[in-house]
């Protein structure tokens, strides 16, 4: 029986999957995260034998958790669960030493598929996945650094677009009822998440990237 760790930060899309996968036999306990945090927390307390991570997540990239999780020996399959079919993003993932990638398009059949070929210890990449690999050599694309920030989050879009409006922490914390400290909060994440060193950098990556039309 396999353990799966099921890793979206949209509950549809977990349970779209357990329907999926619930009612095949060779398919034990089925786990839930939607974040980075909660899933390397499961991987590392649960028998887990297999992860399907999504790429975009609120706290840490795929790319990110990929790579941690790979660091123990013990380390579960990981096949990527994703949007994104860019080649940037699975040379990325590949490079982090994902197990396998598929597009969220994909069917039941393929996705036990997949599951049964990980865990038999090959990689597993769909067709689709392949074809934009083999695209990818020959006309390369390079995916923009927007693709690789992590996901804002509604309450840190709402203080981006107040500090660029040019309103001080206080000034931030009265508009939004929240406390100085919860401002000065976010904005660390955003510095972080955007790879910012200011205020400055802030403005610059928020107009950069267009996340504020999002």
């Amino acid at each position: 029986m396999i353990n799966i760790l099921l890793v979206d930060d949209h509950q549809i899309i977990i349970d779209g999957l357990r329907g999926l996968l619930e009612e095949d036999d060779s398919i034990g306990n089925l786990y839930e995260a939607q974040n980075g945090l909660q899933t390397i927390q499961i991987a590392k307390a649960e028998t887990i034998d297999l992860v399907l991570l999504d790429i975009n997540l609120p706290d840490k990239s795929g790319f990110d958790i990929c790579q941690e999780l790979k660091k123990d020996e013990n380390c579960p399959k990981i096949i990527a669960l994703t949007m994104h079919g860019n080649a940037g993003y699975i040379n990325k993932m590949i490079k982090s030493g994902v197990d396998g990638y598929l597009l969220k398009n994909t069917g039941r059949e393929e996705l036990l598929k997949a599951i049964q070929v990980v865990m038999g210890g090959n990689r597993y990449f769909s067709r689709e996945v392949t074809d934009l690999l083999v695209a990818g050599i020959h006309e390369p694309k390079k995916p923009k650094s927007s693709d690789f920030i992590q996901k804002l989050t509604r309450r840190e879009k709402e203080i981006l677009k107040l500090i660029i409006d040019e309103l001080t922490t206080d000034e931030i914390a009265a508009q939004l009822f929240i406390s100085p400290s919860t401002v000065i909060t976010h904005r660390k994440s955003l510095l972080r998440k955007l790879n910012a060193k200011n205020v400055a950098g802030l403005v610059k990556k928020a107009f950069e990237f267009g996340l504020l039309n999002e």
